[in-house]
């Protein structure tokens, strides 16, 4: 259960936020004196261009309505100063707002959060702090404020740079107050058994921290929320049919927000947010691989597949260590559970190793293998903009970030959809790289049930798999235009893949009739290469008996696929030429074929290459 592995996890923290507390971004400091009673220094927390946010570790929970309550020391200069707000002039200035109701709404929230502090100031009269702050509120009147400051910055205050709010008596008092708010109507507090820790107490009318940190979220974003008729059941409301006891409730809530706080155990996907923890606070998860995946530590991810921990022994680990994920979205101040998993830390391992095995290119140049990130892989599915060179990121499939996050912790295959569209991609822009192939080898491993044998990173040179042949043969056929045409502008690709990964019979023989010309070209520099390079086609095509008409969905991204792969092993022909002409050793073989018409021409510097 969510809230169950919460709870564990906020008993677990070393690091554990006080009740009622989050992490918030701090605008302004308001430091006072103990000594002179002189006038407050007052001190500009805003970050400069390039600098990380000050943050600090402040009162808050969620409030609504006409007149929301304000919180203890740390609040917005609407409450804290009685900041009016500020308003755009006609020139693009901006000035105090001067609309009375705005000044009267300011001093509304000034006085409510004044009454607060003076309450828990009188409270605590042999605090030295207390007599500090409550000294200055007597003597200040809110008529002026700090330029570029607005109503809603974050204002706290503290005495003799020492926090007010973070001490223990203003914790426990803030704490008291909330809970008193959120136990049921007038502060009466109702008695039950606890769904999450099973015992009897005080349960919550409804959990007293909203959720931060999710993309496209309110001030007041909701766990559970149950506010409309639509929701009840048998007419019970909010947490009535959800029994939370105020301990699981401020836990669980609160580990939740330090979580989506901290950038090592989440991470952003589109309009979601995926969180993830473990049993031991200890354990290293290598989830952030998903993100920045570094070769060597995948290598051994892609390594340990081979010996899986399997019966007792998994079930065993879950007890000692587990591993938790959670995918959350927003819908009108709600939060949705898009997915949730819960497994041993070797199992987690096991998959992510299979994830990367099962999308891992090659790279024939460097002769080495690539993996690539979730959002790489994403983007991938994206429009290919080629006047700016660059996908275009508002076109990602919705939710596509996310579920290929969902595929790596499950093991299961992509969503039906991503080989469609991402074929359509390719098809409809002309753009093919690494991270597309990568995707489209994750689609066609974990969907297809047969050609297993060609859902690898490196060519098969057997297979007589249509698809699969015609690609290599599109290969081929552009390896000799680029040959006998080094800087031709626009490749038989550019102008036929299209077609030809739909008909490849109509437009590889036209292409091969084409090739002619180019072979003499080629011959007459070097006889060997085009005598190597229309062998290797003939081969090619020896294995079809015949050039099929038509391919259908699978056989087209076969030939991708196909082609992808015959370049890749050109491209490693042609780095294994460059270093037997330095070494001054006679070509043999595919180093012929593929020989680059300059030695210290990289494929990387041409269009629409993958590599």
């Amino acid at each position: 259960m969510l809230l169950h592995s919460l709870v564990q996890h906020a008993d677990s923290r070393q690091d554990a936020v006080p009740d009622y507390y989050q992490q918030r971004q701090a605008m302004w400091q308001i430091d006072l004196s103990s000594v002179d009673g002189t006038d407050p220094l007052i001190i500009d927390l805003r970050p400069a261009k390039g600098e990380e946010p000050r943050k600090i570790t402040a009162p808050y929970t969620g409030r609504s309505g006409t007149n929301p309550p304000p919180f203890l020391l740390a609040d917005s200069a609407l409450y804290a100063l009685g900041h009016p707000g500020l308003v755009k002039l006609p020139d693009g200035a901006k000035a105090l707002s001067t609309n009375p109701k705005d000044i009267t709404r300011a001093q509304e929230r000034h006085a409510a959060y004044r009454d607060m502090v003076t309450s828990w100031c009188n409270e605590h009269p042999d605090l030295p702090q207390a007599r500090t702050v409550a000294a200055w509120l007597d003597r200040r009147t809110p008529d002026h404020w700090p330029d570029g400051m607005d109503q809603g910055h974050l204002v706290a205050i503290s005495v003799d740079g020492e926090w007010i709010h973070d001490l223990l008596q203003a914790q426990r008092w803030w704490a008291h107050k909330v809970k008193s708010a959120k136990s049921g109507k007038s502060g009466k507090s109702q008695e039950g058994i606890c769904l999450v820790c099973g015992q009897m107490g005080s349960l919550l009318s409804t959990l007293p921290v909203p959720i931060k940190g999710l993309p496209n979220s309110g001030m007041n974003t909701q766990l559970i929320c149950l506010n409309q008729p639509a929701h009840y059941r048998a007419g019970i409301k909010q947490l009535g049919a959800t029994p939370v006891c105020v301990r699981c409730g401020t836990k669980a809530t609160t580990a939740l927000n330090a979580l989506l706080a901290d950038p090592q155990h989440h991470t952003r996907a589109g309009d979601s947010a995926i969180v993830w923890w473990t049993s031991n606070p200890t354990t290293e998860t290598d989830m952030w691989t998903l993100d920045n995946p570094d070769p060597t530590e995948v290598a051994q991810l892609v390594d340990g597949i081979n010996h899986p921990r399997q019966g007792r022994d998994a079930l065993t680990a879950l007890d000692d260590d587990a591993f938790h994920a959670v995918t959350l979205r927003v819908n009108t101040n709600r939060v949705i559970i898009a997915d949730w998993i819960t497994i041993p830390v070797p199992e987690l391992q096991q998959r992510l190793g299979a994830w990367f095995a099962d999308q891992q290119t090659w790279d024939g140049w460097n002769d080495t293998y690539v993996y690539w990130s979730v959002w790489r892989l994403a983007l991938a599915g994206a429009r290919w903009d080629k006047r700016k060179n660059k996908y275009i990121d508002t076109t990602v499939p919705t939710h596509l970030q996310a579920d290929l996050a969902k595929v790596a912790l499950h093991g299961t295959p992509p969503p039906a959809h991503v080989l469609p569209v991402l074929m359509q991609r390719i098809r409809a822009d002309h753009h093919i790289d690494r991270p597309r192939i990568a995707l489209l080898r994750l689609a066609l491993t974990r969907t297809t049930t047969r050609h297993k044998e060609l859902c690898v990173p490196q060519l098969n040179t057997e297979s007589t798999e249509p698809g699969y042949v015609c690609g290599r043969i599109m290969a081929m056929l552009e390896a000799i235009q680029r040959k006998a045409m080094p800087k031709v502008n626009a490749t038989i690709t550019d102008k036929y893949l299209p077609t030809a990964v739909v008909s490849p019979r109509a437009v590889l023989t036209r292409l091969r009739l084409g090739a002619r010309p180019h072979l003499r070209t080629i011959a007459r520099k070097s006889e060997p290469a085009a005598w190597a390079m229309e062998n290797r086609m003939r081969e090619a095509f020896d294995l079809l008996d015949a050039l099929p008409a038509h391919l259908n969905a699978e056989q087209q991204a076969l030939f991708i696929l196909g082609y992808e792969h015959q370049r890749a092993h050109s491209a490693r022909a042609a780095a294994e030429a460059i270093k037997a002409r330095e070494a001054g050793k006679e070509l043999a073989g595919d180093q012929v074929a593929d020989a680059l018409p300059d030695a210290t021409d990289d494929p990387s510097t041409t269009d629409n290459t993958l590599w």
